[in-house]
């Protein structure tokens, strides 16, 4: 299964060399974990800012400002990794794929052996071995998909697509930041947003946990909880020096 960094969507070595055109698909399982990746980081960090920049007694509109910059930071740069870090990846693949290929072309008779030696791994019965890997290596698209799923480990279901991912990371992060910095930005005073800030947080972490648990099969409270205790740890962290800093500007 190959992969182009241009498109960044995965096409089968089959249809590339037969000159089909590839079947594309978006891999939900990945979005889901840049989507909880995201809102989890965008959560986490803005409540510890916002919790010191209340503590160290910044002016509200300091906060606002420190806050929404955070946010736009975040976003660009988690985004902005996320696509790199997936392009690298595909290219990996894509060169691993073009090795594999190679390798059957200037040395058949070794892949052969490892298409034999694939087979009594997946616990293929040995009189059925040989008929088995001569139906594989008849057809070099088909030896080269076997190869690339049952050597390479890659399969089209688990290829990520670098768009899909950076945008769905840079819309987590501003979901994720939205609850700690939305009470600043409503008329109430400080501390009395910084309270609510917090309380909001607490909640959108419970909640995201157990969107988590419910989507992944886990126990929801444990999950809940998993989120909750880090955004927990993250404001008092950054309460803790906010704090400090106050106090020594005082």
């Amino acid at each position: 299964m190959s992969t182009t960094s241009q498109g960044n969507r995965i096409k089968s070595p089959q249809s590339e060399s037969n000159g089909e055109t590839p079947k594309y698909h978006w891999n939900l399982q990945v979005l889901l974990r840049e989507a909880i990746f995201g809102v989890n980081d965008g959560l986490v960090a803005t409540i510890g800012l916002v919790s010191g920049e209340a503590l160290s007694h910044q002016s509200h509109g300091s906060i606002v400002i420190a806050g929404l910059s955070s946010v736009g930071a975040a976003m660009v740069s988690m985004s902005v990794g996320s696509y790199l870090a997936t392009v690298s990846q595909n290219d990996w693949v894509h060169q691993q794929i073009k090795e594999q290929q190679a390798d059957i072309q200037n040395h058949p008779h070794q892949e052969a052996q490892e298409v034999t030696e694939l087979l009594e791994d997946i616990g293929i019965p040995d009189r059925s071995i040989a008929q088995i890997r001569k139906d594989i290596i008849s057809s070099r698209p088909r030896w080269l998909k076997f190869m690339v799923r049952e050597a390479l480990g890659v399969h089209p279901n688990h290829q990520e697509t670098p768009l899909a991912n950076a945008v769905t990371m840079a819309v987590a992060v501003m979901v994720g930041s939205s609850p700690p910095i939305l009470p600043f930005l409503l008329p109430l005073p400080t501390l009395t947003a910084r309270d609510l800030a917090w309380a909001l947080s607490l909640l959108a972490a419970l909640t995201v946990g157990a969107i988590k648990g419910r989507l992944t099969g886990s126990s929801l409270v444990l999950s809940s909880l998993q989120f909750g205790i880090l955004a927990s740890l993250s404001a008092a962290v950054g309460a803790g020096i906010g704090w400090a800093l106050g106090l020594l500007g005082a």
